[in-house]
């Protein structure tokens, strides 16, 4: 059963996911622009400060563009030049807003076809919310299973890994197609980690 985890320890969780994701996009992956969007809750602006700091480097060659929203109405039309869009929607939100966040980004990059490389969130990869998206919006369910360029990280805690896997979403379902990359956990971002689920 899960202890639960204080703010300051949400934002240290924070700071070892969010590292890894940012080094994963830079170096298993080799992104050299990405545009994060996001909520505006404290515990994903710790999320999105790590990778920020996992990802950039030191000689400005890797960019890095936030859109913060409150809310599913705010999405506003996107035409990203990023080579990646990364959705960081958790914290504190409720799902019901991390699910209508997901679904108008994903729709506004529909209406634009996006080509770049779509980076989803743990918390709205293994609730389905990717796939539930798909399943309401006909355009948005045309535009992921034309992509191939889909990635998703999936906590092994067995393994005691954080594995990013190229997913697809076809037919309203969410699929993994295979492993591009693992970043071990040690013990503290382990504990937290397991404390938070």
């Amino acid at each position: 059963m899960a202890q639960g985890l204080t703010l300051g320890e949400h934002l240290v969780l924070r700071g070892y996911t969010g590292q890894a994701f940012g080094q994963a996009m830079a170096n298993a992956l080799g992104i050299k622009s990405v545009h994060v969007l996001t909520n505006n809750t404290s515990i994903c602006a710790a999320l999105v400060g790590a990778m920020g700091a996992g990802y950039l480097d030191a000689k400005g060659e890797r960019r890095m563009a936030t859109t913060v929203l409150a809310g599913p109405q705010e999405v506003p039309p996107l035409s990203p030049k990023e080579e990646a869009v990364a959705l960081i929607f958790g914290g504190q939100a409720t799902p019901e807003t991390n699910y209508g966040l997901t679904l108008e980004a994903l729709r506004a990059l529909a209406q634009v076809n996006y080509p770049g490389a779509l980076f989803f969130h743990l918390r709205i990869w293994a609730p389905g919310f990717v796939a539930k998206a798909a399943q309401e919006s006909p355009e948005v369910a045309r535009y992921l299973a034309g992509k191939e360029n889909l990635y998703a990280p999936v906590a092994d805690l067995n393994a005691k890994v954080v594995r990013l896997f190229q997913v697809a979403v076809k037919e309203g379902k969410q699929t993994t197609v295979k492993e591009v990359g693992a970043i071990p956990l040690n013990p503290l971002w382990e504990d937290l980690l397991r404390r938070s689920l």
